[in-house]
């Protein structure tokens, strides 16, 4: 077994994003777990928690807010052919935590970021060649 083939990823890609195409619109994804996500998640972690401990509705919705936060600064970096509500939007960080707040599109953006293949050197020197 080639090891860098199978796990090698490339750390720009992580951090810069891949494009995801999802129906006529794709998505600027970059990987969960990145030194930026994590540095964030952290800080917004370390802020609230005493709030976050006490483990009540407030709690999950403050938790929400913040992965809501840490996702469009982080993980959504961008988007071409995307409306919200019929109504075409632009990407931008606000615009990014406007759809983030759907909670299965969050869900479904994450599934993405933690998808190793997506980010694999192996995988992206194929695309570009292609």
């Amino acid at each position: 077994m080639d090891i860098f083939a199978q796990y090698a990823t490339d750390d720009t890609a992580e951090k810069e994003g891949v494009w995801v195409p999802h129906g006529d619109a794709k998505f600027l994804i970059a990987r969960a777990g990145n030194r930026k996500y994590v540095k964030r998640l952290s800080e917004a972690y370390t802020e609230n928690e005493v709030l976050l401990d006490i483990k009540n509705e407030a709690a999950d919705a403050l938790s929400d807010k913040i992965m809501i936060d840490v996702i469009a600064n982080t993980i959504l970096l961008g988007w071409e052919n995307v409306s919200f509500n019929d109504t075409p939007m632009e990407y931008s960080e606000a615009n990014a935590k406007t759809i983030l707040a759907v909670k299965d599109f969050r869900k479904l953006v994450m599934k993405w970021s933690d998808d190793m293949a997506r980010f694999k050197v192996k995988q992206l020197e194929a695309t570009v060649k292609n």
